[in-house]
């Protein structure tokens, strides 16, 4: 995850039913302000606590990309900017838990979760230092998974996601 924000209110009891409304019409509707890019959460956690009898609200929400605010003026020169290893790393995590898991029970996985490892592993292996003679195999293994997703044959899916896993051992066992 790209971006973190975090919000901090201080409201009686009674407006605490405000503040959820106002995050509710933030997530069906898009924020703005402070609650700007809320609609596209990845994750979001709330805290609420008696202090000296207000309510101290603390909230955080982290989205997949870079919030952009409307109002903000397009860079045409700008380039995508890389995320840290780390985060990469935790994104690709999720995304192929998910694939291996529907993969093995039979079940076609979702285009988004599919597009979305097969982008960050682009990524990945343009990071040197990191397993960079798996690199290519990896590579090669991911092209034949996206021909296996874009037949819709399962048995393949299955075949191309365990070279997958076979690769990402590999290159684990030597730098994890």
């Amino acid at each position: 995850m790209s971006s973190g924000t975090k919000i901090l209110r201080q409201v009686e009891q009674k407006d605490l039913p405000g503040f959820f409304r106002e995050l509710a019409d933030a997530l069906e509707n898009g924020g703005s302000e402070e609650f700007a890019c809320l609609d596209e959460f990845k994750k979001f956690k709330i805290k609420a606590r008696v202090e000296f009898g207000q309510v101290v609200l603390r909230m955080k929400f982290q989205t997949e990309q870079e919030c952009t605010a409307p109002f903000e003026v397009e860079c045409q020169t700008c380039g995508a900017i890389k995320p840290e290893y780390k985060e990469l790393k935790k994104r690709m995590k999720s995304s192929f838990r998910m694939l291996v898991k529907m993969i093995h029970d039979g079940v076609e996985p979702p285009r988004e979760a599919v597009e979305s490892f097969l982008e960050d592993s682009a990524l990945m292996v343009g990071y040197p230092g990191y397993g960079d003679e798996y690199y290519a195999m990896y590579t090669e293994a991911c092209a034949v998974f996206r021909e296996a997703y874009e037949s819709g044959d399962v048995s393949r899916m299955h075949t191309a996601i365990d070279a997958l896993v076979h690769e990402k051992g590999r290159c684990h066992a030597k730098y994890a």
